[in-house]
């Protein structure tokens, strides 16, 4: 069973809808009426970090930029964030690891404003809950054909780092930062949502291929990337399938309408975030590359599955 296939079995078992909420499972995060956005991200040791690559509090601000990231997939400014751990031992680790969730909430003035403890006989796993406000939220699904694909920053560095490290090496300074310490595109998602710029949006936890077919199917679209215009994260090497396929940058991609290109730059130097016009919105199903000769691939399903094989975690 594909990852994709089990959450649609649980969400068939526990949504049935609400009065209340504007937006349900299927998006970054949920939108209840009033603007409130939540969300919620779950990171376990020899999943998704080990504690003999990086420390335990890299480990907790890794864990809690990646759920601010789904409130700047969303256009949300945070407002608080829910902590619950399940470490092993005497517990000791768990103050590292609230250290370093509270650093990413500093960067975003986001406080832990409650949560829970729990002894784990084997691996430290750390809950994040995060709150924000959104008016409007910034949805996958209002991509049209037209509109322009733009990212944020550079891609493929997090998985630079992990490739290194799962074949017993050292990895790129840059790389390690990359995955240790996740951006902050909170400012860029406000702005690009306030600014009624973004028309759909979506963080690239699974990678960028991965996540441009999530924004595809939840508008009816096709969108191309053009291959030569991925900005490759310096950590990679120039590793192109780092940057199309590797996940956990946590960077921003946005679909605009081609008349708004003047104000997405005018809002990266704003923010001080650099941003790339990687392809376009078509008619059409799917995600397609194209080179620089102009041939067009289906690229493979990419991005990281759970439960798609066995022993394939991301932290192995």
């Amino acid at each position: 069973m594909r990852e994709s296939e089990l959450v649609e079995r649980l969400v068939a078992i526990g949504w049935r809808g609400s009065r209340s909420v504007i937006l349900g499972p299927g998006d970054d995060a949920a939108v209840l009426r009033g603007g409130l956005v939540l969300s919620t991200d779950l990171a376990v040791e020899g999943v998704h970090f080990r504690l003999d690559w990086i420390s335990a509090e890299e480990a907790g601000f890794r864990a809690g930029a990646a759920a601010l990231s789904d409130l700047a997939a969303m256009g949300a400014t945070p407002e608080g964030m829910l902590v619950s751990l399940a470490v092993p031992g005497d517990g000791s680790v768990a103050a590292d690891i609230q250290r370093g969730i509270r650093s990413a909430g500093d960067r975003v003035a986001a406080s832990i404003i409650g949560g829970d403890v729990s002894r784990s006989p084997g691996p430290v796993v750390v809950d994040v809950v995060v709150a924000g406000r959104a008016r409007p939220p910034v949805r996958r699904s209002g991509a049209v054909a037209g509109h322009e694909v733009w990212v944020s920053g550079a891609l493929g560095g997090s998985a630079a780092a992990l490739e290194a490290w799962s074949a017993g090496a050292r990895p790129d300074a840059l790389a390690r930062a990359r995955f240790a310490q996740p951006p902050d595109r909170v400012p860029l998602g406000t702005a690009l949502a306030s600014a009624r710029i973004a028309r759909s949006m979506i963080d690239t936890s699974d990678g960028l291929v991965a996540d441009a077919r999530r924004i595809a199917a939840a508008s009816g679209v096709r969108i191309r990337i053009v291959e030569g215009r991925v900005p490759a994260h310096p950590g990679t090497g120039g590793d192109l399938n780092l940057a199309l396929q590797g996940g956990e940058d946590y960077e921003l991609m946005f679909t605009a309408p081609a008349r708004a290109e003047d104000r997405i730059l005018a809002i990266a130097r704003e923010v001080s975030v650099p941003l790339t016009r990687i392809g376009t919105v078509e008619e059409g199903t799917g995600v397609v590359l194209e080179d620089a000769q102009g041939r067009r691939t289906t690229p493979g399903p990419g991005g990281f599955d759970h439960f798609a094989d066995p022993g394939s975690g991301r932290a192995p």
